[in-house]
């Protein structure tokens, strides 16, 4: 069964409020940098409290010394998993990979808000996003990330080649998109493999998150992965 992850993007008191609501769902709890600069390490402790892991998505970015003191201080919050894009290069993945002694480095590939488009933008060689993507994915294995962030469209490939733990976000009970590109139904993303969901407005802006969450739980929890 996949798990799933509620992203958090709402200021502090609302985001302690769901972690409260939903804390009898067996659901991991993402934390986003707006809500971290916003909330800071009273965020993560208030989850971990609750008894629930915590994705802290902060999409890593920078020199790996960096990158590498960032990673020994999520370790310290006791974060269980901690994104790092995967564009950021070899060295960084390593210096992370070197740091982390507990929590799930997750490689970010390219953001679900990103279309074919994007590929002219970088200039890039690769014939098509996914192409793109499962280059990334088995460039992380080889440094030795334990999952990497792709759509749902990428995931069944991407288990196929690496292995790795998946996660996918731009997840969608209803048809509408929003500011995502590569979207799915959370049937779709658990059929396909993916190891877990993330989604957050149609939680968190629904008039019963905790009917939501339990719907999809159950839709993701009946689905056989191809």
């Amino acid at each position: 069964m996949a798990k799933l992850c509620v992203a958090l993007d709402v200021d502090p008191e609302k985001a302690l409020y769901f972690v409260d609501l939903l804390s009898s769902e067996p659901v991991v709890f993402k934390v986003g940098p707006v809500l971290f600069l916003r909330g800071g390490p009273g965020i993560i402790n208030g989850i971990k409290e609750a008894g629930r892991e915590v994705f802290l998505d902060l999409k890593l970015h920078d020199i790996p010394n960096t990158v590498g003191g960032a990673v020994s201080v999520a370790e310290d919050m006791g974060v269980d998993y901690l994104t790092i894009h995967t564009l950021v290069g070899h060295e960084a993945m390593e210096e992370a990979v070197r740091r982390a002694t507990r929590v799930k480095l997750i490689g970010v590939t390219l953001l679900t808000s990103h279309d074919e488009g994007y590929l002219s933008y970088l200039r890039s060689g690769f014939k098509s996003i996914r192409e793109m993507v499962l280059h990334l994915a088995k460039t992380a294995k080889e440094i030795g990330l334990k999952g990497v962030v792709c759509s749902a469209g990428e995931v069944y490939e991407v288990k196929k080649a690496t292995g790795l733990f998946t996660v996918v976000p731009g997840v969608r009970v209803s048809a509408h998109p929003g500011d995502q590109r590569r979207v799915s139904t959370p049937e779709e993303a658990a059929e396909l493999g993916a190891d877990m969901i993330v989604m957050g407005r149609e939680i968190y802006s629904s008039r019963d998150p905790l009917k939501v969450v339990r719907y999809v739980l159950k839709s993701i929890g009946s689905k056989r992965r191809l």
